[in-house]
């Protein structure tokens, strides 16, 4: 059956060849076709349903199921198809509110898809309308459900709402002016967010007095067994008081990846892992680029504990503070945290006390906290430090390539300062390919090729990664930042 509805849907897609009836833009100026279903023919199959601006919800699901003959919304498509089926949504832009219902839960053999025509851009428009806390699509226990290609935008609240699901995927949608997070799961198992476009989320200054706020663009709550993979998260220009960082796995997340990330142009921190109160455990980080931010962090603000957290092979640069915090809310505890092989170029780019890594933690309970094989690059006139910590003792800091360094001098008994370099730091140009369009892989003379080492999993050795920024294995004695030469 698996094999005949996928060859099913090809067909009925092969099919689509429209002439355009009518134009609507989006807010790129884009039209968006809406494809005419009348008159349309190709092979039909009993788990597929189709919906269209055009068509009628007053339709059996005996008729839904021809592209010619529609349901009108979605939500009607949600409440009356079955476990396993594929709801194919032709162009156009919808309005309302969405609830998928636990009747549209697949199975580990079958997912319930609910995605676009491909090719066509499928928009649901919140006219800024509903409640706090509610999505413009709204998912609580579904289980094996795709959602794919299809925008949210002019949103109260959350674009994409998932609470209590479990096997779920959210690829190639978009979300865009929404005044929470743009994708926001709470209390999840194996979650995929993959291959989004989020954009001008956290829109609205809202923080309730137990510090709720509009969370994050994209956030992952108290979840385990997820990837947040080759989304792009840009333009949220909103001051941080009430939320807003690009990506945040909070909560006690457990098991998880967030890497080939695009986080570019906002006003709070890029990435950010943070316990709150409880135990957040075992997730990587890498491959990211993370421009124009706030920078990467850690923290557990609710005096909660990291652990096991990875920060690797990423690119951080421009950013309006410190590159790399550890964070000092709640002063949670930090133990077996890796940043390495990291590319730091240019951070603190405002007046305040800032620079590129920084601990102001002092939770006495710290252990093993890993600071290796990094470029930390920066010539701005704002840089403050190239590493500041009031609490030395936990860390292992060497094999960093400095260019400039700078003592971190204001406040703190342990400053890392010149006298805490090793042999096995560099100080001098890393000699970038081009550091004005942005290509920061090394010249064959670069003073960061075989300076590094090989950085192995807490107490293994086994090395905790293999490959760099762009997937080359790293062989022999690695080079400093994220590219092998």
């Amino acid at each position: 059956m698996k094999k005949y509805l996928h060859f099913a849907i090809i067909a009925v897609l092969a099919v689509f060849s429209f002439s355009c009836k009518k134009k609507i833009f989006d807010e790129s100026g884009i039209p968006i076709i809406v494809a005419p279903p009348a008159g349309t023919t190709g092979i039909i199959s009993p788990r597929v349903v189709y919906v269209s601006v055009t068509g009628d919800d007053s339709r059996a699901k005996a008729l839904a199921i021809n592209p010619a003959t529609p349901w009108r919304t979605i939500q009607k498509a949600a409440n009356s198809i079955a476990s396993g089926d594929t709801v194919m949504i032709f162009g156009g832009v919808y309005s309302g509110k969405i609830t998928i219902p636990n009747t549209c839960n697949g199975t580990a053999t079958a997912q319930t898809v609910f995605r676009n025509v491909p090719g066509v851009p499928v928009i649901i428009d919140g006219a800024n309308a509903g409640e706090v806390y509610e999505g413009l699509v709204n998912m609580n226990g579904g289980s094996f459900i795709t959602l794919k290609g299809i925008k949210t935008q002019n949103v109260r609240w959350y674009g994409f709402n998932l609470g209590n699901s479990n096997n779920i995927t959210i690829d190639s949608c978009q979300t865009f002016n929404t005044g929470a997070s743009g994708i926001y799961c709470v209390r999840g198992t194996n979650i995929n967010i993959t291959n989004n476009n989020v954009r001008r989320a956290c829109q609205q200054a809202f923080r309730e007095p137990n510090g709720n706020g509009t969370q994050e663009c994209i956030s992952v709550v108290t979840t385990s067994n997820f990837v947040i993979s080759r989304n792009e998260v840009w333009d949220s220009t909103i001051p941080g008081l009430a939320g807003g960082e690009g990506i945040d796995a909070k909560s006690a997340c457990l098991n998880g990846e967030i890497f080939n990330n695009y986080v570019h142009d906002i006003m709070p921190l890029g990435i950010y892992l943070d316990a709150g109160s409880g135990i957040e455990k075992n997730i990587r980080v890498f491959n990211n680029r993370v421009i124009n931010t706030a920078g990467v962090g850690v923290a557990g603000e609710l005096g909660g504990q990291c652990m096991e957290l990875y920060f690797y092979n990423n690119i951080i640069r421009d950013s309006k503070s410190t590159g790399f915090s550890f964070g000092n809310t709640g002063n949670g505890r930090f133990t077996n945290i890796y940043v390495v092989n990291n590319t730091f170029v240019n951070n603190a780019t405002t007046v305040n006390f800032s620079g590129e890594i920084a601990n102001y933690n002092t939770n006495p309970l710290h252990t093993n906290l890993v600071v290796r094989n990094n470029i930390i690059y920066n010539k701005g006139a704002n840089y403050k430090f190239s590493f500041f910590t009031n609490l030395l003792a936990p860390f292992v800091i060497s094999n960093n390539l400095y260019f400039d360094f700078k003592q971190g001098l204001s406040g703190g008994i342990n400053n890392f300062t010149t006298a805490n370099l090793t042999a096995a730091d560099v100080q001098t140009d890393p000699l970038f390919t081009n550091l004005i369009t942005g290509d920061l892989t090394l010249l064959t003379n670069s003073p960061a090729i075989n300076k590094g080492v090989i950085i192995n999993a807490p107490s293994t050795t086994t090395p905790l990664f293999t490959t760099d920024f762009n997937g080359k294995v790293r062989t022999g004695v690695w080079d400093i930042g994220a590219f092998e030469f």
